[in-house]
């Protein structure tokens, strides 16, 4: 499936350029998110850049939680990942160290797997007072000491709460203060603090008059999308792209504010060149 493509777009303005894609490689004349956001950003961008060249706290909204570990030294370091809006709609990932919610247990060579975890599982409970503030699950691995050609079963212990437990807002705006950051691919920024520098919004932020309203909505840049699809082989199958005769000749997006039915960006790729809906 290959189409030559056509783009129209248009912005909040009603202007509507008409740009031509070849269908090979990155749409070049369609602006980035970071150019969306910096068009859009009502002087943001400006304070943010002033705040992290102080090193001075700044704000973000939490939109997507993962987990990874890293190795320091031979250690194993877990990370809280969250992947977050700045106060200006920029993306950014932030890691979060300090965390230690989980340790891996093997099981002896003469004990079941399913009696090792009933007793760790009984341990744990006695030691916590609860089973519902941990959960367990096997994994094979590679023992740490020594030379090994097969893994071994293991039983790892996650502590569920450590979210709650360290306080950490996840839903809601929080501060970094005193982080580290580089820039990653496409102009994302990556800050790396820690678990004790990461705190929920105060009041006084609020109160701000630098950035107090932008702090009463979610700068989340959101990107809706709806493809369109022929097949001439009238078959009455879905297009599948290893047929010629199956092509694309629309793709319809918009850009706009989480929560914000207005779009900033109205973008229609077609395949067939035709004069922009002004």
């Amino acid at each position: 499936m290959h189409t030559s493509t056509i783009s129209d777009q248009t912005d909040c303005t009603g202007t509507s350029p008409v740009l031509h894609y070849d269908g090979a490689g990155p749409i070049a004349s369609i602006p980035s998110h970071n150019e969306i956001v910096a068009e859009y950003d009502n002087r943001m961008t400006a304070i943010l850049q002033q705040s992290i060249s102080g090193k001075q706290p700044i704000h973000f909204m939490p939109t997507e939680v993962s987990d990874d570990t890293k190795y320091v030294n031979g250690v194993s370091s877990y990370i809280l990942r969250i992947t977050s809006s700045l106060i200006n709609g920029q993306k950014a990932i932030v890691n979060i160290t300090g965390i230690k919610p989980f340790f891996d247990v093997e099981v002896p060579e003469k004990m079941s797997i399913s009696m090792f975890k009933s007793r760790l599982v009984k341990i744990l409970s006695s030691i916590l007072n609860s089973a519902s503030k941990f959960r367990v699950k096997t994994i094979s691995a590679f023992p740490l000491q020594g030379y090994h050609t097969e893994k071994k079963p293991y039983i790892r212990y996650y502590y569920c709460k450590e979210a709650r437990e360290e306080r950490l807002s996840l839903s809601s705006w929080a501060v970094l203060s005193n982080y580290l950051y580089e820039h990653i691919q496409e102009g994302t920024y990556l800050f790396q603090v820690s678990v004790n520098n990461y705190n929920p919004i105060s009041e006084d932020d609020y109160n701000n008059p630098l950035f107090s309203l932008a702090l009463l909505w979610d700068h989340t840049l959101v990107l809706t999308w709806d493809i369109e699809i022929y097949s001439s082989r009238k078959t009455g199958e879905v297009s599948n792209a290893k047929y010629e005769e199956d092509v694309v000749f629309m793709i319809c997006m918009t850009v706009h504010w989480k929560d914000n039915p207005k779009p900033l960006k109205q973008i229609c790729l077609v395949n067939v060149e035709t004069a922009p809906d002004l």
